[in-house]
């Protein structure tokens, strides 16, 4: 078993390793980037009914690892590791240090070990930045194991899986990521190389293969102190793991991003013998998160209680219908059930809904024709809301499969815990194909979203806003008072100073006679939500048609123009968008980027333009040939 090289063939484009950025490769965010990247496909893996363990271990020389095994190991590897720019020379490997991450209760690497199949031994090993995982799977790129030789200095892991349906055997093998290079041979190499045994006589066809040889495989256990004996699951080893990665710093991101699935008993963790389980994560988090979660107990309760609700099938449950007219709003409740959550939610008590939902799967091609069948599931998720007492502010969580988004966040000044969570396979596939790479946001335009559903920009926009249209339904009726509200609309004079001479009052001057009266305007801007709609003005009636217009939008910016300022990432009119007009005056020209052109044929017209990001300020401005608005 060694390292395999092969040079990079002269007919293909070389082909650099530049996704790294997409998962925070410094060695502060690599602490949150590993953490997210191996438990998430450890909860894919689990096995039914089975609770996930995943454990993260140092271990050094004190453990039995010894710094000859490494540099035989790893000899052939750092030739290549420094050819690519790595600072080799500042690797001690007289003080040999490793970072072993293990999970349990899961499948392991299944799959064919020596050809390419559509298996998860395939897409670990042989693929970057193509997966197979469906339903409730975490990770979908591809792309999220570069996080384990990222997070080593010499750019190369180590892995040995057992497997749930074959535990007679275990497979050790390696891989190194390095950026492309031309080396002292003069050649040039590709980014990826694996530390293997090759099958195959002829050196075209020939694979590498994972070692299957006991007396190899004990050697690594040996040395790497891997708990793993015949159990089903995968060890990754990552030596010289960068100096950043330290154990504390494991536990607060772990508690941080996984709090869910180890509350509601679907995963435990253990950063170097430190446990953490559903009965010590608040004590353990009072002493590692607090810097990273606020109100851990009312929080923690509120999760606690919303999945208790789930258990116990205690919810109300709407008609499929509730999504047909864009948003959840008090129409989709009966007038009985509205009143109900009102009140429980003004005093303080969790308030939570079942949401049913059928989505258009055409993922399948029939085998015959190759056309796509279109597929009708039902499915479902949740939504939660809770307003506890004297929290210092609002949180609002986002939950697929027990994996949290936290770049979905929304609630901004509300002061109140939210949850949406959804656990079902189907809907579970649904939002998985909308993550971005780092699976911390769900995206309109995500490429997998748009090949595996029919029309699925809807579907996902009212999901993605349901949690916070359910909090402003039930809290639209109430009235608090704000006591600093209109603080920039009124003021109360202050009392006389002692020998400071009061203020004359100024005179408001008469407005000069004669000034020509404002001209009506055809059209005005009303904001939303998450938009903003185009209305009919005073001066609509008395307008000749058809009119054409031109609108213009940007979030707002600190300084500088906004307009100059817009990048199509923001968002864009023909993909993140949705419209609605009146169909019968209204006809859409073009719409791209941050503007759309409309003509209006008659007074009465109305435009909708929903999906910005609702925790940004939006300017729209509108054009005509005889009006300007802003």
């Amino acid at each position: 078993m060694k390292w395999h090289f092969f040079p990079h063939p002269p007919r293909f484009v070389e082909t650099g390793v530049t996704q790294r950025d997409q998962f925070r490769n410094d060695e502060v965010d690599l602490f949150e980037t590993i953490v997210r990247e191996s438990i998430q496909n450890s909860l894919d893996a689990t096995i039914n009914g089975n609770q996930t363990k995943v454990t993260f271990k140092w271990v050094n020389s004190g453990h039995g690892l010894d710094s000859g095994y490494l540099k035989n190991t790893f000899s052939d590897q750092l030739e290549h590791a420094k050819c690519s720019g790595l600072d080799i020379d500042t690797v001690d490997f007289d003080s040999p240090t490793a970072l072993v991450i293990e999970d349990f209760g899961t499948k392991g690497l299944t799959g064919s070990t020596i050809e390419t199949d559509d298996d998860n031994f395939s897409d670990f090993w042989r693929r970057h930045g193509k997966s197979h995982k469906t339903g409730t799977s975490r990770g979908r790129w591809g792309l999220g194991k570069l996080v384990y030789s990222s997070s080593s200095r010499i750019g190369a892991f180590l892995g040995l899986t057992s497997r749930e349906t074959d535990q007679e055997n275990q497979y050790l093998m390696g891989q190194t990521v390095l950026d492309l290079r031309r080396c002292d041979d003069g050649k040039t190499y590709p980014a990826h190389a694996y530390y293997s045994e090759l099958k195959g006589e002829d050196i075209e066809e020939q694979v590498q293969v994972p070692s299957t040889d006991p007396s190899v495989i004990e050697e690594f256990r040996q040395q790497f102190s891997i708990t793993r004996k015949d159990e089903s699951g995968l060890s990754i080893v990552i030596p010289f793991p960068h100096e950043g990665i330290r154990p504390e710093g494991l536990i607060e991101v772990c508690i941080a991003n996984y709090f869910y699935p180890i509350l509601t008993g679907q995963l435990v963790i253990d950063v170097n013998g430190q446990e953490i389980n559903t009965e010590n994560i608040r004590e353990l988090a009072h002493t590692y998160s607090h810097r990273k979660i606020s109100d851990i107990d009312e929080l923690f309760d509120f999760i606690t209680e919303a999945n208790k609700a789930i258990v116990e099938d205690n919810l109300i449950t709407l008609k499929k219908g509730w999504i047909d007219d864009v948003r959840l709003d008090e129409d989709d409740f009966e007038p009985d059930d509205v009143e109900t959550i009102r009140n429980k939610f003004s005093d303080g008590k969790l308030v939570g809904v079942r949401l049913p939902l059928s989505i258009k799967d055409k993922s399948e091609k029939d085998p015959t024709t190759k056309k796509q069948i279109i597929k009708e599931i039902d499915t479902e998720f949740y939504v939660f809301v809770k307003r506890p007492e004297n929290i210092t502010r609002g949180q609002d969580l986002y939950v697929r499969g027990g994996l949290t988004l936290p770049a979905e966040s929304k609630f901004g000044e509300r002061k109140a815990f939210g949850a949406m969570i959804a656990d079902e396979a189907a809907i579970s596939a649904f939002l998985g194909d909308a993550e971005n790479p780092a699976h911390t946001k769900w995206i309109f335009n995500a490429e997998k979203l748009r090949n595996n559903y029919v029309a699925p920009g809807d579907k996902l926009r009212v999901i993605k806003f349901s949690l916070l249209n359910f909090y402003d339904m039930l809290v639209q009726a109430e009235e608090e008072i704000d006591e600093k509200a209109l603080i920039k609309f009124f003021f109360s004079e202050l009392p006389e100073q002692p020998g400071k001479k009061p203020n004359k009052p100024t005179e408001t001057p008469d407005t000069p006679e004669g000034l020509p009266k404002k001209k009506p305007k055809i059209a005005r801007i009303a904001t939303t939500k998450d938009g903003f709609s185009i209305n009919r003005g005073d001066g609509a009636d008395d307008a000749e048609y058809p009119q054409r217009f031109r609108v213009r939008a940007a979030y707002d910016t600190t300084s500088g123009n906004p307009f100059k300022k817009y990048h199509p990432m923001d968002f864009d009119f023909s993909k993140d968008i949705k419209l609605q007009a009146t169909k019968e005056s209204v006809k859409i020209l073009s719409g791209s980027k941050n503007e759309i052109v409309f003509e209006v044929s008659s007074p009465k017209f109305q435009i909708h333009a929903n999906g910005f990001d609702s925790n940004r300020d939006l300017i729209v401005k509108l054009k005509s040939d005889i009006m300007e608005e802003a």
